[in-house]
């Protein structure tokens, strides 16, 4: 019984340890950006853009080109920045 209590917290342990020294995991995070404009009023465009190119009424694909086209016309530039979990 002795030998079982022990494993059981051998494995314990074992565990708790992997966890905490796992390695974070990256990811990439893109955000439009332009000197001195707020997030509100970046979110605001990105709004506005899609409705000037009728987003709602293409593809995906086809909308977010348009919409990265207006942005870009606007002066913004899309960021790409990796973040870790």
């Amino acid at each position: 019984m002795f030998n079982l209590n022990r494993i059981i917290t051998l494995i314990t342990v074992t565990l708790f340890m992997t966890a905490c020294t796992s390695t974070p995991r990256p990811y990439q995070v893109s955000t439009w950006y332009k000197e001195g404009i707020t997030k509100s009023v970046t979110n605001d465009k990105i709004g506005h853009c899609k409705v000037e190119v009728g987003a709602s009424n293409l593809s995906q694909e086809q909308a977010r080109k348009l919409v990265t086209y207006c942005m870009k016309a606007d002066g913004y530039r899309l960021v790409t920045e990796t973040k870790y979990r």
